[in-house]
């Protein structure tokens, strides 16, 4: 362990959300693994053999055009102003190492992403962290919950699946700030983005394939916070690092789960020149982080084969003492030729990792489902970061004091130490199994299952290690209440199945696997189970009998994995859980209804129930023509809506409906609800009114009723149509070429952006937007022409008309009827 002593950079200055001074082409803080952005994209892997390390040629650095005077602003010890010029801190966008190796464009796309070697442990050892942390997670559920780790970077792609698509309250990415562009809206945006995603899925990703496959990262019961520091064209500087690591301190305690980790997967290259400039904005803010006992983990660079003999051997802020620099290793276990490296590092693997990136690296497709492998010490940090997190639950669930220097020495005590022959430093590679195992100290110890010598004797249960039934139509219960009790992480219980011939003990064990599961086959005929939830985290994959992997469902809980065959009727009850849902239709007509209490998925042969679950997604992909009636729960809802895909978030709810032709929305339940309509790229209609908003295209129909705030938005293409009806007068109109804005007085409003008709009414009156608003330089609606004739023209009896029929048409496809 690095030697902690009380920094000598404890400059006294304060933090501003727009520091003065910081110009867009501030000097660029280089990311330790990629930046480039999907423009550049394909690019050549930096390896010739993914399991050696022997670098090769990169690519060229990308350098955008900068003011040769721009300035990172620090401070002097006396809090003045500290200007740093460019050739202090030559920094640039690290060499992009995205590889061609991409996935995801479609939904069947996405188990692609989980073939490549590098996430499982080339060498069938399974000792990568992220095998490491699923047998944990499995055997004793520990996943990281109840903690939130900073990922300060390009942004995080929040609406990916591997992060519950949404952000806020309630969801995986729980909040963060844009320091880049000073707003709440961290998005890891193109051209340049994806680097943040792809080390935030790593990190705390989690997300189920249509096969029943995950992908999951190190500690994927954590939330996350996003604290953007580089803009749209990869640009960054040290004053919003500084800032964001302020905002860490300020903000630990603001989230549901406290903040209790940070990475910072990027650096610049240090020397005698500029060490004191850089140290003075950063180092009191790490070592203040330090002492809050949030832990700072940062790549140490890539830069091992091009490195300049006059700097530091670590990229900063890896280099600080406040900070773990993470090294990188391969399959092998030998540190990465490109990693930088120094005495005693902690490393994990990192090359050819797959994880996600925005859907702009692939093109938009609707699906926000992309990967990608990257490699570079920035895809270690993350692992590493994530595997502390383990070690403080484990700690806290043993009732020992988790702190920096106590985590920090439980990593180092329990883990593998190598030699690197080129160099012969040492290098820790973890054994994150052994520093989560605190024996008798977290289960409790004690002799409660052992006789008491008297008394009567307990009939012994039968035990099974499966279930298979005939033609008749069983019947089943299968109860996961016990698997957790008294502990309340710990799985120190028991799985039982029930039929109409007794009650089995199921031996769950811990070898289970998605690929060697647990069966329950219940045979021919009309099946049913109910499943009754643990209160830890399960996931459920529903499939009814007929379509792709028809009749074969998967359950995963902690300590296994449950294969359910044949069931045409399923039920499950959460037990208070993180619990997620995906189910899928058969070939036929099927229905969806889901609020925030329960849901139900029925169709041709099979009927789903469920009930207490907070994240569905349901897939309508198989044939049919389908329909899902999505409801809104008593807080502020988002809902949006595109063309095969739909989604409803509020409060720790998420419901997801991919694919069905027909969407019913409904805000009915309370709060301040907002409704996000988007286009298809053929031609599309949009009909927004105070109650009601519609948007039709080929093949697909949508409705959102009772929002408070509409925004509807054409973007993909087509000659779209809007029209905006209100009832009210107590409001404003906005208006520009391509903008039609109303803004009620009770603080409602129906924003519509980019489309190529637009057409307002105003108590059945046309209001005048776009080009024809323009021209008369006002807004006013047509009751007002009599007092202002000059600021609206005079319209002809065949305009008028014209008018109320297309009104009529409008009123017509808005309100029409359905099933």
């Amino acid at each position: 362990m690095k030697s902690r002593t009380t920094a000598t950079y404890s400059a006294n200055h304060g933090i501003e959300l727009a520091p003065a001074g910081i110009e867009s082409c501030e000097p660029r803080l280089a990311l330790s693994a990629s930046m480039m952005g999907a423009w550049l994209a394909p690019l050549a892997d930096p390896f010739s053999d993914p399991l050696t390390d022997q670098a090769v040629d990169l690519q060229p650095e990308f350098s955008a055009p900068c003011p040769a005077d721009a300035y990172a602003v620090g401070h002097d010890a006396g809090g003045s102003a500290l200007p740093v010029s460019t050739a202090d801190f030559p920094l640039s966008i690290a060499p992009a190492v995205l590889t061609p190796n991409t996935y995801g464009s479609t939904l069947n796309d996405l188990d692609q992403a989980f073939a490549q070697s590098a996430l499982n442990g080339a060498d069938g050892s399974g000792s990568s962290l992220m095998e490491q942390s699923a047998r944990i997670g499995a055997s004793s559920g520990f996943d990281g919950a109840g903690q939130t780790i900073a990922v300060i970077d390009s942004g995080i792609a929040y609406d990916h699946h591997a992060f519950g698509s949404g952000y806020g309250t309630g969801t995986r990415v729980v909040g963060g700030w844009d320091f880049a562009e000073n707003d709440a809206d961290p998005y890891d945006d193109a051209p340049a983005g994806y680097h943040g995603s792809h080390v935030a899925g790593l990190a705390s990703g989690v997300a189920t394939t249509l096969d029943g496959d995950t992908f999951r990262g190190v500690a994927p019961g954590a939330d996350i916070v996003a604290l953007r520091v580089f803009d749209d064209a990869g640009a960054g500087n040290l004053a919003w690092i500084e800032q964001a690591l302020r905002w860490v301190h300020d903000n630990q305690d603001a989230f549901e789960s406290p903040i209790t980790t940070v990475n910072l997967s990027l650096g610049t290259e240090l020397n005698d020149s500029n060490r004191d400039g850089a140290m003075a904005m950063l180092e009191d803010e790490l070592q203040m982080l330090y002492e809050d006992d949030i832990l700072v983990f940062a790549a140490a660079g890539n830069s091992q084969a091009t490195l300049d003999p006059a700097s530091d051997d670590l990229m900063y802020p890896a280099s600080s003492q406040w900070v773990s620099a993470v090294g990188s290793v391969d399959t092998n276990g030998n540190l990465s030729g490109f990693s930088q490296r120094e005495e005693g590092i902690f490393a994990g693997e990192g090359q050819q990792l797959t994880s996600a990136v925005p859907e702009h690296v692939r093109g938009y497709d609707g699906y926000v489902n992309d990967y990608a492998s990257l490699s570079g010490t920035s895809m270690a940090s993350p692992q590493v970061a994530a595997a502390s997190m383990l070690v403080r639950q484990a700690m806290q669930a043993a009732g020992i004091e988790a702190t920096s220097e106590s985590i920090l020495e439980r990593l180092e005590s329990t883990s593998v130490t190598h030699t690197d022959s080129s160099t012969g430093l040492t290098y820790r590679t973890l054994d994150i199994e052994a520093a989560v195992d605190f024996g008798d100290l977290a289960g409790g110890g004690g002799n409660e299952g052992e006789p008491d010598g008297g008394g009567s004797t307990v009939e012994t249960p039968t035990t099974i290690d499966g279930y298979t039934s005939g033609n008749d139509s069983d019947e089943l219960v299968l109860d996961l209440r016990d698997l957790i009790t008294n502990s309340g992480s710990q799985i120190d219980g028991d799985v039982w199945l029930s039929d109409e011939a007794g009650r089995y003990l199921l031996d769950a064990g811990t070898t289970s696997t998605a690929s060697n599961p647990i069966v329950i086959d219940a045979g021919a005929g009309g099946d049913t189970i109910e499943i009754l939830g643990s209160t830890g985290s399960e996931q459920l994959t529903l499939r009814p009998s007929s379509g792709a992997n028809g009749g074969h469902s998967l359950l995963t809980f902690p300590g296994g994995v449950i294969e359910l065959r044949g069931f045409e009727n399923v039920s499950f009850v959460s037990g208070g859980g993180q619990d997620r849902v995906t189910m899928y239709d058969s070939d036929g007509d099927d229905v969806l209804r889901s609020n925030e209490h329960s849901a139900q998925f029925s169709g041709r042969g099979f009927d789903f129930q469920l009930e207490g679950v907070n994240k569905l997604y349901v897939y309508a992909t198989s044939g049919g023509n389908d329909t899902a009636h999505l409801s809104d729960s008593v807080h502020d809802d988002q809902l949006v809506i595109r063309p095969q895909f739909s989604s409803m978030r509020g409060g720790d709810q998420f419901q997801a409906a991919f694919g069905f032709e027909r969407v019913f929305a409904y805000a009915e339940a309370g709060g301040h609800d907002t409704a996000d309509l988007g286009d298809s790229s053929v031609n599309d209609v949009m009909s927004i009114a105070q109650t009601r908003s519609l948007i039709s295209g080929v093949g697909y129909r949508a409705s959102a009723s009772g929002f408070e705030d509409v925004v509807a938005t054409a973007s993909r293409g087509g000659e779209d149509t809007v029209r905006i009806y209100v009832d009210s007068p107590d409001g404003s109109w906005h208006t520009s070429e391509s903008l039609t804005q109303w803004t009620g007085a009770d603080g409602t409003s129906r924003i519509a952006r980019g489309f190529e008709r637009s057409e307002a009414f105003e108590q059945f009156e046309t209001v005048p937007v776009g080009a024809s608003a323009l021209a008369a330089q006002a807004i006013v609606p047509q009751s007002q022409t009599l007092a202002n004739e000059s600021t609206v023209p005079m319209r002809s009896l065949d305009d008028l008309k014209r008018d109320a029929d297309d009104h009529l048409r409008g009123l017509r496809q808005l309100f029409e009827a359905y099933e």
